[in-house]
């Protein structure tokens, strides 16, 4: 193919480089028949010998140009033989045109018969070069055809590429001013919540402490005593609630089991939301590493929380068991109002990447928090919800034997 193709190019830029340098003849077979079919009908007119011999010096030339040309070299090239077998055509005409001033009949014929012989020969050979040559123009046209294909193909590639780096980049930004703004929105709740509770309390607790040195009697200090060590403890139980709510439980002390059921019982006093731990009972005590206790921790957390704001339930629960494949389960339903018809509509799903995405650019951090946590370990989230009927989040990820 490569040396095709510098053929080809080779005999472009010649034909140029002939044409350029201005040949007096048009160097081709057809030229050369044309030119011998002149000469032939010059001989069968009377009187015209001295025509004649001028149509034979013209297909002389005619002949010549042909040989010198960048096409006749190429005929040389690939046919030697049968190109030396045509080249003693010169001489033929000689004869010829002895023959012909000598009015040897016998002899013009003989000559003509030999000239007419060669000439078929060479048009054999331009035939096979020029079916040749359409091969070559055809694998050379199929060769740049599956290069343009194959270059678009990687222009497309390429666009494709950036395109999705685009996206991602994008998708970066919104997570960032997301985490931004959800960081914000927890300080302001911790700001709140202290403001809420801790601080009036301690307002209170302090106003009561003053009573006290001011109280007339005992019995009216005796009661505000008991008023001032009840705040104190109701304080300090209101201040554990926030930090359990911050700062997760120690994993390495505590089970994932416990864990979870120390969350029921927290989110069932703050919320007065009936939740119920429901644990598997043939199920061996959970032992997890501390990073998937975490996660199954926030992920349990995000739903109790986004029940508490949004379900307008009444009651929900948390359940624990172990699967044949060998997985742990963990389900929170609720019976409340369940999720966005707009984004569950009667829906049982599981959250893929696509599906994750989807709950990200419409605002549902929430879950698309949920799905990368079970995602970074592992694990799978799906979801079913119908309007009215409450929702069931449930969170599937492998199990482990601690070490």
């Amino acid at each position: 193919m490569k040396s095709c193709f510098w053929r080809i190019l080779l005999i472009i830029a010649a034909s140029f480089f002939w044409t350029g340098c201005g040949g007096d003849h048009d160097a081709s077979v057809s030229s050369v028949a044309e030119s011998w079919l002149e000469v032939k009908s010059a001989y069968h007119k009377p009187d015209s010998l001295q025509y004649l011999s001028g149509q034979i010096d013209d297909f002389r030339q005619t002949l010549k140009a042909f040989y010198a040309s960048p096409v006749g070299s190429l005929y040389f090239i690939h046919h030697s033989d049968e190109m030396n077998s045509i080249s003693h055509i010169d001489s033929v005409l000689d004869q010829l045109n002895i023959a012909v001033q000598t009015n040897n009949e016998e002899m013009v014929f003989a000559a003509m018969l030999e000239i007419d012989r060669s000439l078929n020969l060479l048009r054999r050979i331009d035939t096979r070069l020029s079916d040749t040559s359409q091969m070559h123009y055809f694998q050379l046209f199929f060769f740049f055809s599956v290069l343009v294909i194959a270059i678009i193909l990687g222009l497309r590639i390429m666009y494709n590429r950036a395109e999705k780096a685009e996206t991602r980049e994008r998708e970066s930004l919104t997570f960032s001013r997301e985490a931004v703004m959800a960081q914000e929105q927890e300080r302001e709740r911790i700001a709140r919540e202290l403001h809420d509770t801790a601080l009036q309390d301690l307002w209170r607790l302090s106003f009561q402490t003053d009573s006290i040195g001011k109280a007339a009697d005992s019995e009216e200090r005796e009661r505000l005593y008991k008023e001032v060590s009840s705040g104190q403890r109701e304080l300090m139980r209101r201040i554990r609630n926030i930090c359990d709510n911050l700062i997760p439980p120690d994993f390495h002390v505590r089970r994932l089991d416990e864990i979870l059921q120390s969350l029921c019982y927290n989110f069932e006093q703050r919320s007065n939301i009936k939740c119920q731990f429901i644990i598997q009972d043939t199920l061996q005590p959970v032992a997890l590493d501390s990073s998937k206790q975490l996660h199954c921790f926030r992920i349990v957390q995000e739903c109790l929380t986004n029940i508490e704001k949004h379900s307008s339930a009444s009651e929900a629960s948390v359940l624990v068991r172990s699967e044949s494949s060998g997985t742990l389960l963990i389900c929170i339903s609720d019976n409340g109002k369940g999720l966005s018809p707009d984004l569950f509509p009667g829906l049982s799903a599981l959250l893929d990447r696509d599906f994750s995405r989807k709950l990200r650019t419409q605002g549902h951090f929430g879950l698309w928090n949920m799905h990368e946590r079970a995602a970074s370990i592992g694990g799978t989230i799906s979801i079913d919800s119908e309007a009215g009927e409450g929702a069931m989040i449930s969170l599937c990820i492998p199990l482990e034997e601690k070490a």
